[in-house]
């Protein structure tokens, strides 16, 4: 392999040159120089392998005969039986493998794929199964990462070895040539002398990592830490490259695309989060099952961490509201789960929350019974580390915050241990170094909307398609940042409940309104529309240190851009704004600019944009290495230059000058004439020729080259050195950064909700410490941009000391869930700071909003869809307080009519007079309507959707969408049968049935209810009472 590199790959070319009328030997191993590829290896072999003239059976002698066997047996050990030979296509290639690439890998695959007839070395090689330098050292790097599919760069491809290329080329549709899958010496393989591989170009490796992650794999890249020139010059030239794992990648630590901003793009279902979950303290069965939970979520690409420790219960509830608001691509589990909260991750798992692909990445880490200790002693020692490393002024407040992270609940301690092990690996465990951007979920300053809320009001995904489009977020999303969308995101899922902050955020929507303010709301839409660049992300491949040159000055740039536009405030007073949000925001903004120019000062913008190492700084800037090695190979170039004189007078000629042929510099040509090649020394080397002349390299020549690439080498390790430097300098800026970003991120979702406020029969909320509904013509807000015709408003008044539950029925098709559904949006819309779509809108600080809407069952868990209702109301039920927003559709309908009822109406029952919880509650249960009469308060109500009949038996009807007073008698099934194309035939069937028990049961109600006027007549009770009775039963009469 490698071994050879200087030797018998120069004697090769040497016995090949002359053969062509235009050949090239290098002179020295160059590292742009690559063997020919497998196809043209194939190709060789088919033909040299062949003699001239085929010899029939009879002619062969059994020596021939024992050659030929001994040939086809190697064959079929090194490429596999004959049904392998179909992937490998001498004519076609490799066809991931572009022509560039395909002439550019190292001499390292030639020597791993030995012609046909081997000679000396390589015939030891061949009649056994010894390893070759390169492949022990691929076998060492593997048998460290098992784990992962490894890309070992191999000169200027990217190899994948053994089971690796089986499932690049499953996964990257690449060719995979047959060779050994596994790492062991398995004996069903010892038939085999070399590993299955498949290549991909080097300049295509984020296209396929990014391709791998999304697959769910870790992908892991080993890169060739020497060079070809270095390598000449030191002390290992006979041995394999020096390789090393660099990076390793899985869905959520793959951060490397440049963080370009694609306005058009929606936000990923997925945001990018790693969690990681553990579970102590199971306590209790059945129903009664209780268990402790403690997460820590990091967003690597922005820096934002969340932790939260709670007690669950046996629906976990809990976790899942958390998955579903935090909705991360990858889990990290620390320890044994419950049963219970494996299949609940199980579930969610193979879902919608990803970044890239179908499904959420699993991984399992060990938990000792000392986790908790440990952890706090490695977090202790993490962060002790970064405090001593620092030694900033700002010690006393980091040390606070250090305290702050070690007084977390020993759960969350555990995950934070277990998170900044794992992110070591990826080399981003510098996440966790800022402790101000940590975050508690479940700080109560904001609406709970729990996984079920989330789900049926549609806040991030619709459940269509479960797209973004149709979703809340997409309705009132009109940022034009990305970092600014984050922000907006994150604020429709956590509504305030801090009425004067509500206040704060509606009054900076309202200036942004204000006709008087136009050219200034104007002007920072404008600057938030210049930002091309997802600044937060970028700051943060800064902090790690995986920036690149063009994103380093696309990122300054726009900083430098935003500072300039906001140069003239001074003070919060200077924004031109009175709203505190947005005048603070603004003001921040300038403070960036002298570091940014300081940095931007350094920077040769042409040759950065260029992504230009070597020009990268300006001449001033640049480090006194880089200076040295520019000056030594100035010096060589001009030793070089000046080493024409003697090789004009060797050649007897006035002047000569050097030609480039083929990628190779300093070449003397020499006409194929005999006088002239009789001057030329034996000592030169010769290169390549033509019919009419001949390229030599001196031996001056070729030992200055060899010093220049050594210098280049050198040269191009010093600017990446100079260029990590400065990005470590930009990183003890990180904060300052960092909060101007968050700020501009503000104004940006701030600029949005203004948009949203703009619309036609939009209106800004008033805000009550009462809890009350108020909202005059309300609007479905994303119904409303879909529907082609014009969306139906309505009403609503609800409040705790009055009307607070409405029983809602109605046909089926009429528009109750959306009308229900409508309320809630509204509710949390106008608690984000956002105007609402309505008339008028007079809303209370709701705590939460509670929805149990749907029928489905839970078959992992062996739950009913019965069970499942149940148990979510049963949740609401314990949940639920007065200041709460609760949604129940058709709570009962998962079992008989007699049970569903009964269960119904106790709930109903108990959750207006005892809780007394704001509720919306859909039925098709007409008897329930009866307990309106049991609230002479008119706590709870009876409305209904309008519609009218049309037809002889009224057997077609129209939907008005309206909300009316009373109780719908019936519910149209039969006309829903319709629209689904039910055969006329059943139909008619089923209309004759409906009609013979809808007689049936109206005469037995008559019935009950004639008996109770009788009895209540009849009975010894005083005249007052018995009047209320009959009344009572008489108003039963008149639902009949």
């Amino acid at each position: 392999m490698t071994g050879k590199h200087g030797t018998e790959e120069e004697e090769e070319e040497e016995e090949e040159a002359d053969e062509e009328e235009e050949d090239v030997r290098p002179s020295s191993p160059m590292p742009n120089m690559e063997p020919q590829s497998s196809a043209s290896r194939a190709e060789r072999f088919r033909f040299q392998s062949s003699p001239v003239q085929p010899q029939t059976d009879e002619q062969i002698s059994p020596a021939e005969r024992k050659k030929k066997d001994q040939l086809h047996q190697k064959f079929v050990r090194r490429l596999g039986g004959p049904d392998c030979l179909p992937s490998f296509n001498p004519h076609d290639g490799a066809p991931e493998v572009d022509p560039v690439a395909e002439g550019a890998a190292s001499d390292e695959e030639e020597d791993d794929s030995p012609p046909p007839a081997p000679k000396g070395r390589a015939a030891k090689k061949a009649g056994g199964s010894k390893l070759t330098p390169m492949e022990r050292q691929i076998m060492e790097i593997k048998n460290k990462h098992l784990d992962a599919v490894l890309l070992i760069q191999v000169g200027y491809k990217y190899q994948f070895y053994g089971e690796d290329a089986r499932t690049a080329a499953k996964v990257l549709s690449i060719v995979c040539i047959p060779g050994k899958l596994r790492f062991d010496d398995h004996p069903s393989e010892a038939h085999l002398t070399r590993f299955a591989s498949a290549s991909v170009p080097i300049h295509r490796l984020h296209v396929h990592v990014k391709r791998l992650v999304a697959a769910g794999y870790k992908v892991g890249v080993v890169k060739q830490l020497e060079t070809a020139a270095l390598k000449a010059a030191g002390d290992n030239r006979n041995a394999p490259f020096v390789r090393k794992l660099t990076n390793m990648y899985t869905k959520a630590t793959y951060i490397e695309d440049d963080a370009e901003l694609e306005l058009s793009g929606a936000l990923e279902a997925s945001t990018g989060y790693l969690l990681c979950l553990t579970e102590s303290g199971a306590k209790g069965q059945g129903d009664g099952e209780k268990v402790q939970i403690g997460i820590v979520a990091v967003q690597p690409a922005t820096g934002n961490v969340i932790h939260d420790s709670f007690e669950d219960g046996f629906m976990r509830s809990e976790i899942e509201t958390r998955l579903l608001h935090i909705s991360p691509c990858e889990l990290l589990l620390v320890g044994d789960l419950s049963a219970a909260t494996n299949k609940l991750v199980q579930h969610l798992s193979k879902g919608r929350m990803t970044t890239f692909g179908d499904n959420v990445r699993i991984e399992r880490k060990e938990k000792s019974k000392t986790a908790a200790a440990e952890a706090h002693s490695h977090i202790s020692s993490f962060y002790a580390g970064k405090l001593a490393a620092t030694g900033s002024p700002e010690d006393a407040k980091a040390s606070n915050l250090l305290d702050q992270v070690l007084k977390l609940p020993d759960d969350v301690t555990v995950c934070l241990s277990a998170m900044i092990k794992h992110l070591t690996e990826y080399g981003l465990e510098h996440v966790f170094d800022l402790t101000k951007y940590f975050q508690s979920f479940s700080a109560r300053s904001h609406m709970l909307l729990n996984g079920n809320t989330l789900t049926n009001l549609e806040i991030y995904q619709n459940q269509t398609d479960y797209s973004s489009k149709g979703s809340l977020f997409w309705s009132m999303n009109r940022t034009r940042t990305k970092f600014g969308q984050r922000l907006l995101r994150r604020w429709v899922g956590r509504p305030l409940l801090e009425k004067a902050k509500l206040e704060e955020r509606t009054e900076a929507v309202t200036e942004l309104l204000d006709s008087d303010k136009s050219t200034l709301t104007y002007n920072l839409g404008s600057t938030l529309s210049q930002v091309r660049v997802d600044l937060e992300k970028a700051l943060i491949r800064v902090y790690y240190g995986k920036c690149s040159r063009p994103e380093l000055l696309t990122m300054l740039k726009s900083m430098q851009s935003i500072a300039v536009s906001f140069a003239h405030v001074k003070s919060p007073a200077d924004s031109g704004f009175k709203s505190p949000i947005l005048s603070e925001s603004i003001a921040i903004l300038p403070t960036m600019h002298d570091d940014v120019v300081s940095y931007l000062n350094k920077i040769n913008e042409t040759a950065a944009k260029k992504d230009d190492k070597y020009d990268f700084f300006r001449e001033s800037e640049e480090s006194e290495e880089i200076g040295e090695h520019r000056l030594m190979i100035g010096t060589i170039e001009y030793e070089l230059k000046d080493h024409l004189k003697s090789i004009a007078e060797t050649l007897g000629k006035k002047k000569v000058q050097y030609v480039s042929v083929a990628g190779i510099d300093y070449l003397v040509e020499v006409e194929n004439s005999q006088g002239a090649l009789k001057k030329v020394p034996a000592s030169w080397r010769k290169i390549s020729g033509t019919k009419k002349v001949s390229r030599f390299h001196t031996p001056e020549v070729v030992k200055m080259m060899r010093e220049r690439d050594q210098q280049k080498e050198s040269l191009a390790a010093a600017c990446d050195a100079a260029f990590l430097k400065l990005l470590s300098d930009i990183s003890t800026k990180y904060q300052l950064f960092r909060d101007c970003i968050q700020a501009l991120a503000t104004i940006d979702a701030l600029h949005s909700l203004s948009v949203i406020a703009a619309q036609p029969g939009y209106v800004k909320p008033k805000y009550t410490d009462d809890t009350v509904i108020n909202i005059s013509q309300g609007r479905h807000p994303m119904v409303e941009k879909v529907l082609i015709d014009s969306y139906v408003p309505n009403d609503t008044q609800l409040s705790t000391d009055e009307t607070r539950a409405l029983l809602v029925t109605g046909p089926n098709m009429g528009g109750k869930s959306s009308y229900v559904r409508q309320i809630a949006l509204i509710c949390i819309m106008g608690q984000i700071g956002s105007y609402v779509p309505a008339e008028s809108a007079t809303l209370g600080m709701l705590d939460a909003v509670y929805t149990r809407m749907g029928a489905f069952d839970n078959m992992l868990a062996g739950e009913s869809t019965f069970m499942v209702e149940l148990s979510e109301t049963a949740d609401i039920l314990k949940q639920a307080t007065p200041r709460s927003l609760v949604i129940l559709d058709e709570l009962g309908r998962g079992t008989s009519t007699h049970d569903g009822v009964a269960i119904a109406q106790a709930v109903l029952d108990y959750m207006v007079r005892n809780l007394r919880s704001l509720t919306l509650f859909i039925t098709h249960y007409q008897n329930l309507s009866r307990l309106a009469s049991a609230f002479p308060g008119g706590e709870l109500r009876n409305v209904h959707m309008k519609f009218t009949e049309t037809g002889d038996q009224g057997q077609d009807i129209t939907f008005l969408y309206e909300i009316g007073e009373g109780v719908a008698h019936r519910s149209y099934g039969l006309n829903v049968a319709k629209l689904a194309n039910i055969p006329a035939g059943i139909l008619d069937v089923a209309q004759v049935k409906s009609q013979e028990l809808e007689a049936k049961i109206g005469r037995k109600k008559m019935g009950g209810v004639l008996r109770g006027i009788f009895q209540t007549l009849s009975d010894e009770s005083t005249s007052d009472s018995a009047g209320e009775q009959v009344e009572c039963l008489l108003n039963d009469i008149e639902l009949l």
